[in-house]
């Protein structure tokens, strides 16, 4: 076994051996952590010494024969080839086997783990380590540190024999960054040239701490990775094997402390530490210099979250429960920050599967820690915290239930439908306060669910602050579902009752026109985008709100709030809100004409969030994506996203409006006129349902006259083969005539090639033209 990393522990074993064929006896006493090598430096020594023609016999103690009286000697015996198993003798039986083979060739006797070796072996190897001049034996022990031991002291022959004075001690310690590098370029066992491990022992030193049996873990898993090797270290299933053996090597005491340490993460002191596992200092402190030794820790904590999974992988799940609960209890009492006690509620909670539930004392933390995990963008641990909270009940379980929904909205808003009916329950239940059901009902409008929306305004109290909030999100609910106003999806009026913050002035009819709608849905669209940059409250189906700026013809505002909302807090941005600015932002550069910003910032909402993620407020991003796609002449794009499904609910919103509009622009283009004559009178028919007037981005009128003409023939109500084309192929059919070429004419419409080529193609099948000259002569004759 080559072992070019311990060549100076092997050549001072090897200087031992030639003493000894000189005449007279020798004793190592090899020492170090689990891990460093003892076993393999006892390994690639005999096997020289058995090169050399020495006698070879080795055994190696074990825990579970620590009782066993004289295990060890008898497995030396058995390696005395026709020795008599002469074990009953006693201390002498082993000395006086070697003292008769002495004069033919050197011995050598191996023991690893000798701190494992029961009593009377012991006092065999003692009695002969005090004999060893006229043996010819090299004896080689491997042993722990002899460090103060947190399993206790050792037996008396034990520790005498560990601390004989004749015994040369050889200690190993873990590698440093040269000896990592001779590691990894080693011929028996190294995966690397030498240069490459040149570059990567750095690396590979930090990962494990120069431990020997961590770096072939590590260098199992890196020769796994085949072909793919990767550039850093990972932690596989070997590197965690070899964790676990170093944690079973070191004793009970020392894992225990390790397991600790794992469970209190960045927070474990030696005082913390000492009462979660209930012992002494002292102890925990020993514990904690052979794990340093052994290269597990750096600067007191394990060393990396590779090596804290294989520990926490021991525990079994009451295990994991209890040290997290107890965890808790202590850092609770510590002063601890929320999240930090919080964290280990969840964990016990976790492994016990919501059985039992954290304390009563626990839900309070719970719910803390969880409103500080919100305001810094932390949804996903807001989302836990509130989980192990509501499971255990208490006084806060409303309120809890709607945290817990606005949490996993922010983290990922499909997760939130499974608690809408739960939700809708409570809120019919009780009172909320304003910010419970600002809260309630963004997500209720988000996942189509106005009646549950409306009923929470209905119920909120008649303070001040609260008659503003439901003023306001019961004018945002019009403007969403403006179909609320004649029933509230489930048969009955949404918002009813005189003097109720939603109904207007007495005389008030409750017809919504547009411009009965704009300054008060500007100012409170304008609210609702301010929360989303400013308090990162949860917004309701932002894109529609912020179609009400542009329905109102206030495209600069709502410009100028995209902006805001593109810019927010990075460090706070949850998916949801970033997939709501980029809606926002995808709605105002449609409308303005801007449609490849519109098509990327579309496309990049639609990535962040699942169809079902989105509810009602899909049609936004898909109505920019599917319109940009059709006037940048990208059909195949567009009809990919009318492939998306949308819910049912969707088109009896704003933004069910716009994405009719989009789609039946999609079907003129492509020369489908009767399905887009369907979906522009679908909009006709839902505006005046809603008693709104067509204007804006929501005028059906002229695309419908377009859609009609096309039906009408190829020729046209004037009798000419021109007034069959739309606008657009008419501008291009002139400059073709023109003599233009398909270039030219890109440039001036400011269109793509491609764009012209189709416009082109249809246009020649219309007027039943081959050529540009066709087109030419056609266009001149309707001239004359």
């Amino acid at each position: 076994m080559e072992l070019a990393w311990r060549g100076a522990e092997l050549g001072l074993l090897e200087e031992l051996l030639a003493a000894v064929r000189s005449g007279g006896g020798r004793a190592a006493l090899v020492t170090g952590s689990p891990g460093t090598g003892k076993s393999a430096l006892l390994g690639g020594f005999a096997e020289r010494a058995g090169r050399s023609g020495a006698l070879v016999l080795s055994a190696s103690a074990s825990p579970a024969e620590t009782d066993l009286p004289l295990g060890v000697v008898g497995q030396l015996l058995s390696g005395a080839t026709g020795a008599p198993a002469r074990t009953a003798d006693g201390p002498a039986a082993l000395h006086d086997v070697l003292r008769h083979r002495g004069a033919s060739a050197p011995a050598v006797v191996l023991v690893d783990d000798a701190h494992h070796m029961d009593e009377a072996s012991a006092r065999c190897l003692l009695y002969l380590c005090g004999r060893l001049a006229g043996t010819g034996t090299v004896l080689v022990l491997s042993a722990r540190p002899a460090s103060p031991s947190p399993a206790g002291p050792l037996p008396l022959p034990l520790a005498e024999l560990l601390r004989h004075p004749r015994c040369t001690p050889v200690p190993l310690t873990v590698l440093d960054e040269e000896k990592v590098a001779g590691f990894l370029a080693a011929p028996a066992g190294g995966a690397m040239d030498t240069a490459t491990a040149r570059r990567v022992a750095p690396h590979w030193h930090r990962f494990t701490g120069g431990n020997p049996r961590l770096l072939h873990g590590l260098l199992d898993d890196h020769r796994a990775c085949r072909p793919v090797r990767p550039s850093r270290p990972v932690a596989g299933t070997a590197f965690r094997r070899a964790v676990t053996h170093c944690l079973r090597g070191a004793g009970a005491p020392v894992a225990s402390v390790a397991r600790a340490l794992a469970v209190l993460a960045g927070t474990a002191t030696l005082t913390l530490l000492a009462r979660l596992l209930e012992l002494p200092e002292r102890t925990v402190a020993a514990c904690l210099e052979e794990l340093d030794a052994a290269g597990l820790l750096d600067g007191g904590r394990l060393r990396h979250a590779g090596i804290r999974a294989a520990v926490l992988e021991e525990l079994s799940a009451g295990e994991s429960a209890a040290l997290h609960t107890t965890a808790a209890r202590l850092l609770y009492d510590n002063g601890a920050g929320p999240a930090s006690v919080a964290c280990h509620l969840v964990a016990a909670d976790t492994t016990t599967g919501g059985r039992p539930a954290a304390p009563q004392w626990a839900v309070t933390l719970l719910a803390e820690a969880a409103r500080q995990a919100l305001a810094g963008g932390g949804a996903r641990q807001a989302a836990d915290f509130l989980r192990t909270a509501h499971r255990s009940g208490g006084g806060e379980g409303g309120e809890l239930l709607t945290m817990l929904a606005r949490a996993e909205w922010e983290a990922d808003p499909a997760a939130v439908v499974r608690h809408l009916p739960a939700l809708e329950r409570d809120l019919a239940a009780r009172r909320p306060d304003a910010d419970d059901a600002a809260g309630a009902v963004g997500l209720l409008l988000w996942h189509g669910h106005p009646a549950g929306a409306a009923r929470a305004v209905s119920r909120l109290g008649d303070v001040d602050r609260a008659g503003e909030t439901a003023s306001a999100l019961a004018r945002i609910h019009r403007y969403v579902y403006p179909s609320a106003d004649d029933d509230d999806g489930g048969g009955g009026r949404a918002v009813t009752g005189p003097g109720h913050p939603a109904a207007g002035p007495p005389g008030d009819t409750g017809e919504d026109t547009g411009e009965d709608m704009g300054e008060d849905m500007g100012e409170d669209a304008e609210r609702v985008l301010a929360s989303i940059v400013y308090d990162h409250a949860p917004p309701v189906p932002v894109a529609a709100v912020l179609a009400a700026l542009l329905y109102a013809g206030e495209t600069g505002r709502a410009a100028r709030w995209c902006a805001l909302t593109a810019g927010a807090d990075r460090s706070r941005a949850t998916p949801a809100r970033r997939a709501a600015a980029a809606a926002a932002a995808a709605v105002v550069h449609a409308r303005t004409g801007a449609y490849d910003h519109a098509a990327g910032y579309a496309g990049r909402a639609l990535s962040l969030l699942s169809p079902g993620a989105w509810g009602v407020a899909i049609g936004m991003p898909l109505s920019a994506a599917v319109l940009s796609a059709t006037r940048t002449g990208a059909h195949p794009e567009a009809a990919a996203r009318l492939r998306v499904p949308v819910p049912d609910a969707m088109f009896r919103t704003r933004a069910g409006l716009h994405y009719l509009l989009a789609r039946g622009h999609y079907h003129l283009a492509v020369d489908r006129p009767r399905a887009a004559l369907g979906d522009f009178h679908a909009c006709r028919d839902l505006l005046a349902g809603w008693r709104l007037e067509p204007r804006g981005a929501l005028d059906w009128r002229a695309a419908a006259a377009g859609a009609q003409r096309a039906l009408n023939g190829e020729t046209g109500a004037d009798g000419t083969p021109v007034a069959g084309l739309t606008l657009a192929e008419r501008r291009v059919a002139v400059l073709a005539a023109d003599g233009c070429t398909n270039r030219a004419i890109a440039a001036r419409l400011y269109v793509t090639t491609s764009t012209v080529e189709q416009h082109l193609t249809r246009i020649y099948r219309k007027l039943r033209v081959k050529s540009r000259t066709d087109l030419t002569a056609l266009l001149a004759a309707r001239a004359r």
